[in-house]
């Protein structure tokens, strides 16, 4: 199976991120994942330029301070151009009808997806698409 290089994990839950990142190590574990616990640091991580860009980016909808609409508007307007191939999942542990339609609205998210689900989407999200 062809699976993307580069992962980015944006969780204020530290458990959270530890269960992700091991089963992403569970289908490959040459994937590259970088985790943070704030929209604030994932957006510096995005900007640094000894890190692999993330070709999958999960991002929690509900994190103190900004939430994860707040850094998908973020993500679409500083590097949806530079990096359109980026595809984002956004996560929840409720699954209220309007946040979903409301991802749904962004161009970059690819899916709103239960964090009870992580077993059935995650390696299926990190596929490759072959051209």
């Amino acid at each position: 199976m062809n699976y993307v290089n580069s992962v980015l994990l944006i969780d204020d839950n530290p458990s959270c991120n530890f269960i992700m990142s091991e089963f992403i190590k569970l289908a490959d574990e040459r994937i590259e994942v970088h985790v943070s616990e704030s929209v604030q640091e994932a957006l510096e991580k995005l900007n640094d330029p000894l890190i692999c860009f993330p070709e999958v980016i999960y991002v929690d909808l509900n994190m103190p301070v900004q939430n994860g609409f707040e850094f998908i508007e973020a993500f679409e307007q500083r590097f949806m151009i530079t990096h359109p191939g980026s595809k984002l999942f956004m996560l929840s542990s409720s699954l209220r009808p309007e946040d979903k339609e409301r991802a749904l609205t962004y161009q970059s998210v690819q899916d709103f997806v239960s964090k009870n689900d992580i077993d059935t989407f995650l390696q299926k999200t990190l596929l490759r698409a072959v051209a």
